[in-house]
């Protein structure tokens, strides 16, 4: 799996899946994390009403935290052949405010620019790249061979990538590990 030259956290090329697979795999993983997440729903193609009407987004999640706080979160998926741009991220800014909504997440099959992540950072909203599950496999050779058939990876895996002080914050996201959607959605990013 090759990473863009351009921005090396991003895949040079973007994972081949349809528009619904992505969706659907990417609330697999939310739902994933339900079981340590009191009342946790989600839905899949909602619309979501707020200030000036209704809101169509890709997954609209809600749970509850600290004893009775509702929370609102409202996902996006970009199944582009580019990065995603800092507009996007100030849209969903936009549509959180709208509906009162607390928590964003931008999934992307081509990763983020840079400005991006550190927009969508600042305004507390997670960006997640849907990758390729090989690409969790990392070896030391000079080009990249592919992973041996005894290894068993997903066929999907995805990278949370946080701006911190001085660097990144990245955790991993696949099937059996989704302990950094549930990070965020408690607040504990």
């Amino acid at each position: 799996m090759e990473r863009n030259p351009n921005s090396p956290w991003n895949p040079a090329i973007p994972i081949e899946l349809s528009p619904a697979e992505f969706e659907l795999q990417v609330r697999e993983w939310l739902c994933r994390g339900a079981d340590r997440l009191t009342g946790f729903h989600a839905t899949h193609q909602g619309c979501v009403t707020g200030q000036g009407g209704e809101y169509s987004v890709d997954i609209h999640a809600e749970l509850t935290l600290f004893s009775g706080a509702q929370i609102i979160v409202l996902v996006e998926c970009k199944n582009q052949r580019r990065p995603v741009e800092r507009d996007e991220v100030l849209i969903l800014e936009g549509k959180l405010r709208a509906v009162g909504g607390h928590k964003g997440m931008l999934f992307s099959t081509s990763g983020f620019q840079k400005g991006a992540i550190l927009l969508a950072g600042a305004r507390g909203i997670a960006t997640v790249t849907v990758l390729d599950g090989r690409w969790l496999y990392e070896t030391r050779s000079a080009g990249p061979p592919p992973p041996p058939p005894w290894i068993k990876l997903p066929r999907f895996a995805g990278e949370i990538m946080s701006p911190t002080e001085g660097g990144w914050l990245s955790a991993r996201i696949d099937d059996e590990q989704v302990d950094g959607i549930v990070r965020y959605l408690e607040g504990r990013t």
